[in-house]
C-alpha cells in the first residue's frame, strides 16, 4: 500500500476527482485528496483559472503544505493539470516520495535536475497545457537522476480526459490511467 497526495486541477475539487481516489483505495492505496480551494469548483477552465489568479497559487499552494507535512515521507504526489503542477514543486523538497504522477501538466525542472523519484506523465497528444519543450527537459532530467520517466500518450487534443463530466472527457483513457498508476504504486 501506498499513501497518495491526489492534488485537483484548477476545477477544484470535482467528482472526477474522488472517483478516481476512489479507484486507486480499491487497489489498496491510501489515498488523500485535500480540497485548497475551499469548496469551490468550476466546470470550465476560464472560471477555475481566474479563480486560481484571484487566490494566487502560491496562497493555494501554501494551503497543500500543511496536509503533505502530517503524510509519510516517502507518499507519491500526484494531480490533475494545477495539481500535477504543485505536485512536481512539492516533488523538489519530497526526495523520498515513492512516485511522481503528472497528469494533463508538466513543467521543466527547477534548476535543471531531478530529485530521483520516478515519474508518469499522462497527457492527450495536443494539450494546451503541456509544452513538448519542457516534457523533453523533465524526462532528460528524470532519467539523468537514475529514476524511470514513462510518458503515456492518449491521442487527440484537449485537456483534462480523467474527467468523464466535461467535454473532454475518456472514460478508457481514464481506466487505462488509473490503472498505470495503480501499477507504478504498487512497483
Amino acid at each position: 500500500m501506498t499513501t497518495v497526495l491526489l492534488l485537483h486541477s484548477a476545477l477544484g475539487l470535482r467528482p472526477a476527482v474522488t472517483r478516481f481516489a476512489d479507484a486507486l483505495r480499491e487497489r489498496g492505496h491510501d489515498v488523500v485528496t485535500p480540497d485548497y480551494y475551499s469548496g469551490n469548483v468550476f466546470d470550465d477552465n476560464c472560471a477555475g483559472l481566474s479563480h486560481r489568479d484571484d487566490v494566487g497559487p502560491a496562497q493555494l499552494l501554501a494551503r497543500v503544505r500543511p496536509i503533505i507535512d502530517e503524510l509519510p515521507a516517502d507518499t507519491a504526489l500526484a494531480g490533475f493539470s494545477l495539481g500535477a503542477a504543485f505536485a512536481q514543486r512539492l516533488a523538489a523538497d519530497r526526495p523520498q516520495a515513492a512516485a511522481v504522477v503528472l497528469m494533463h501538466s508538466v513543467a521543466a525542472p527547477r534548476r535543471g535536475s531531478w530529485s530521483g523519484q520516478p515519474v508518469q506523465v499522462h497527457r492527450y497528444a495536443e494539450d494546451p497545457f503541456v509544452d513538448p519543450a519542457d516534457l523533453q527537459a523533465l524526462g532528460d532530467a528524470v532519467r539523468a537522476s537514475g529514476a524511470g520517466f514513462e510518458d503515456f500518450v492518449t491521442a487527440g487534443k484537449g485537456h483534462l480526459f480523467t474527467d468523464t463530466d466535461l467535454p473532454d472527457g475518456d472514460a478508457a483513457a481514464t481506466a487505462a490511467t488509473i490503472e498505470r498508476v495503480a501499477q507504478l504504486l504498487s512497483r
